[in-house]
């Protein structure tokens, strides 16, 4: 069931991220439907605002990847960094995203790397999911990159078993370059590149990577202590502003900052209360693309629910283009799938992961249907992002149905495998190379 669909320009979204006067700031509310609460809070939260200096802002930012920092010093600093928290606005969290920006560029130039890479679409979602699920961004690349030329970027795990560095080392992409020759030859040829964040410079350290997952914690354990009450359904719980869960600013800046310059970035936000952070970077940066979440709490659009019985849309997209902002909430079925229980998608060991996934691309259904469908719209994500592969003269909702139609048929055609297939070959390839010239 499609709960609301929404047209509103980029000025018109603007003036809730301007000095605007509230009634104008209201019209633009109450054209936003069930995501109105939302923005509302958001607004009170930049209302009461006493922001920090911007000195201090980059200071405490900068030290989080500190080493010589200790956890609990990085999960304080996280603290003061929080979105929301009376002292850091969307003001602030674009004045962080300008500063890793520049910290980036500062990086190469040091490395002696020049990153100039053809014109291409970016993802990376947030992480953070409250309930774990396999890598439907990275596998959804892979399968659109027969239609779309997509540079993935990821991390390695900070609050799941494993991040997309190790998923996709897994399913046979293991050799990693900051070469723009290499990473341009990909894309032209198979459509597909992939870089960690930490080969461009972005802080990851252990230290940080742990204070982030103590911030996650204790968030979703406010979430599971609501939800084990009995009283309401889990994405009751999850969409729930009022319970107290936190925001981790690098699932905000990080995913967002979008230092390859893409022409399309798409990303995802596990918890509602991130949204207007993450729109405003993209208008911020005038960026096109889509943001998706699912209410289970999940970065990604789902074919699944935690309780299956509940009759709610489970999903949200956002697609934001030239001129205008596009809002869609709705069910599986309205993108022609079939809802299914949140088990068949979630997180597995890498080793049976990838075989799912493998099984996915040859276009194998026994046993598999949630997995594919969950691949599939994800997929379909991606295809509606890029502009050029779906029409755009239709409603967003529709769009997303004609990608699913798409993307099924990228993976039944064989297309999809073939293309990926020769993809590892190239990189089996360079390994060999490289383990050649190691020998002599």
């Amino acid at each position: 069931m499609t709960a609301f669909l929404s047209t509103i320009s980029k000025s018109e979204l603007r003036l809730i991220y301007s000095d605007a006067s509230e009634a104008e700031k209201a019209r633009v509310l109450d054209k936003l439907g069930t995501l109105k609460p939302v923005f509302a809070q958001f607004l009170e939260n930049e209302n009461r605002l006493s922001p920090l200096d911007t000195v201090e802002l980059i200071n405490i930012f900068d030290a989080c990847s500190d080493p010589t920092k200790n956890e609990q010093e990085i999960l304080e600093f996280l603290l003061r960094l929080e979105p929301g928290n009376g002292k850091i606005g969307f003001r602030q969290v674009n004045i962080l995203v300008d500063h890793l920006r520049r910290k980036v560029t500062n990086f190469l130039k040091e490395d002696e790397h020049q990153l100039n890479l053809i014109p291409h679409d970016h993802a990376f979602g947030s992480g953070g999911d409250l309930i774990k699920t396999m890598h439907a961004t990275t596998a959804a690349c892979i399968i659109a990159a027969p239609l779309v030329k997509i540079c993935k970027t990821g991390t390695k795990n900070v609050t799941s078993l494993h991040g997309s560095n190790q998923a996709i080392k897994e399913f046979g992409y293991d050799q990693f370059q900051i070469n723009a020759d290499f990473l341009n030859n990909l894309l032209r040829k198979y459509g597909f590149a992939y870089i960690p964040l930490d080969y461009l410079g972005f802080p990851y350290s252990d230290s940080l990577r742990n204070a982030r997952r103590k911030l996650w914690n204790k968030s979703v354990e406010q979430i599971n202590y609501s939800y084990q009450q009995g009283t309401r359904a889990w994405q009751e719980v999850v969409k729930n502003l009022d319970l107290k869960t936190s925001i981790d600013i690098f699932k905000i800046v990080s995913p967002n900052a979008q230092v390859l310059n893409p022409v399309h970035h798409s990303t995802g936000v596990c918890h509602l209360k991130m949204l207007p952070y993450v729109l405003g970077i993209y208008l911020h940066l005038n960026s096109k693309g889509v943001i998706a979440h699912c209410y289970d709490g999940i970065d990604e659009i789902s074919n699944t629910y935690v309780d299956t019985s509940i009759n709610l849309p489970n999903n949200l997209v956002i697609k934001i283009d030239s001129e205008t902002t596009q809002f869609a909430e709705f069910s599986p079925e309205d993108i022609g799938l079939e809802r299914a229980n949140y088990t068949t998608i979630q997180e597995q060991e890498l080793k049976k992961e990838r075989d799912t996934f493998i099984r996915v691309l040859r276009g194998k259904k026994e046993n598999l249907q949630g997995a594919r469908d969950f691949l599939v719209a994800n997929t379909s994500l991606l295809l509606v992002a890029n502009d050029g592969v779906v029409e755009s003269e239709m409603n967003l909702i529709n769009q997303l149905r004609k990608g699913v139609e798409k993307a099924e048929y990228l993976i039944d055609s064989g297309e999809t495998y073939e293309n990926f297939r020769r993809l590892i070959e190239q990189i089996d390839l360079l390994r060999f190379r490289n383990a050649t010239v190691n020998l002599l």
